[in-house]
């Protein structure tokens, strides 16, 4: 339960999605009901078409780089992905404000339509400025406005299953991959990028729309109309998540973008390169899965030490020293398994932590930092690619991936230390 909720005075909620009718009266009224885990169900679908194509861009990497633009740099082509991921992430921060004045169902109806008009549109392109502007922005617009609401579902429609709640849902991000990634693969095999982008449109307006559909507040919801709250910058708990989480998404950004064209530059094909992604996805939606166990048992902030230190060491001991591809399979299925659970675990963190009204404002503004670690990031890892591995040697930006991880289990760390001696009485269970 949030710390605060109870004691929020009413005139620091400033009024607004008025458009949304909530379903039941008191406040208790259908908690961990049939319907929250309908909301649950479709939100999970929800992460899976969305963070399905966010996930298995590394498809679309290898194939921009090695077939649509085979002479142009790498860092100019990744800015496809770093829109992509940017906005995708980082315009979660507008959705509290888009919230409060047309309410969670249009809200998400407008990202079904923004999301899916960008993956047509895509279908059209030809060129790299032209990608940017629907597979990266239209596209990343739409989706950061879907996540967002996901996001703030379990926080709404639950109170004993929250935390498998939110576990269910980020685990539709890793087996999204599972699902998508096979989808690309073969439809560009297929009929070409263009019809594969067609056949993407279709299958996101039928999943977010149903999204739209689905999701409604359960009682009287008011979200801040502010964009950016910044007083939430000055509690020393939103900066280490935020920080934490900045260099952990850089971090995971890596091995996304490289890791499939890593394992064709050591003899795979690209079909047994799309493969690793299956094996991935999967060991990543178990582990989000499990997420809810082990922040029961653990903590989730000893259990994200953990996963940040055990990704560092994964990434230095096997990926930057062999060129066995058995043992890459093996890398990147361990690898999944540590990997992804800052994602379903910091909502977590944030949704026992602060006032009903905020939490939509603080995953805002993670994302946001998210946001900024690709736009930051992703350039700087096609410089590393381009001038120190020569575009052909990967191991400087896998060396540089290694560090990123280090770096945000280091946070973690101190997010640990200044909870236990000046936040001891958090109710997130174990620390």
């Amino acid at each position: 339960m949030s710390l605060t909720t109870n004691n929020t005075p009413s005139s620091s909620i400033e009024s607004g999605n008025k458009k949304s009718t909530p379903i039941q009266d008191s406040p208790s009224d259908g908690l961990d009901s049939t319907y929250s885990w309908i909301v649950a169900v479709t939100a999970t679908l929800g992460y899976l078409m969305i963070f399905g194509n966010f996930n298995a861009f590394g498809i679309f990497q290898e194939y921009y780089i090695n077939t649509m633009f085979p002479n142009v740099a790498v860092g100019t082509v990744s800015w496809i992905g770093t829109i992509s991921f940017t906005i995708s992430l980082a315009g979660g921060v507008f959705a509290s404000g888009i919230l409060s004045i047309i309410g969670i169902r249009y809200t998400a109806l407008l990202g079904c339509l923004l999301s899916s008009i960008g993956l047509l549109f895509a279908s059209f392109s030809n060129a790299i400025w032209q990608l940017v502007i629907t597979q990266g922005l239209i596209f990343g617009l739409g989706s950061s406005l879907i996540i967002n609401c996901c996001l703030l579902m379990p926080s709404l429609w639950f109170e004993k299953h929250k935390i498998l709640a939110i576990a269910m849902i980020s685990s539709g991000s890793g087996y999204g991959t599972l699902v998508i990634g096979p989808i690309i693969t073969r439809t560009i095999k297929r009929y070409g990028i263009h019809w594969s982008f067609r056949i993407l449109f279709f299958m996101n307006f039928a999943v977010t729309g149903l999204v739209a559909a689905v999701f409604k507040p359960r009682t009287e919801f008011k979200p801040l109309r502010t964009v950016v709250r910044l007083s939430l910058l000055k509690k020393p708990l939103t900066l280490f998540i935020c920080f934490g989480g900045f260099f952990c998404q850089w971090g995971y950004t890596i091995p996304s973008l490289y890791f499939p064209a890593s394992y064709r530059a050591i003899g795979g094909t690209r079909t047994a390169s799309s493969n690793t992604i299956i094996a991935f996805s999967i060991a990543s939606g178990t582990s989000r899965i499990s997420s809810a166990f082990l922040a029961k048992k653990f903590g989730a902030n000893t259990t994200l030490i953990f996963a940040m230190l055990i990704s560092a060491i994964l990434i230095f001991s096997i990926w930057l020293t062999t060129k066995n591809l058995t043992v890459y399979y093996v890398f990147y299925t361990l690898y999944g398994f540590a990997c992804p659970l800052l994602f379903p675990l910091s909502p977590v963190i944030i949704a026992n932590n602060y006032p009903t009204e905020e939490i939509s404002q603080v995953n805002g503004l993670l994302y946001l930092f998210y946001g900024l670690s690709t736009l930051v990031g992703t350039p700087i890892a096609g410089l590393v690619f381009d001038h120190l591995g020569t575009r052909e040697n990967y191991k400087p930006v896998i060396i540089l991936g290694g560090i990123l991880y280090i770096i945000s289990c280091l946070i973690l760390v101190a997010q640990l230390v200044y909870c236990k001696k000046y936040i001891p009485k958090l109710k997130t269970g174990r620390i």
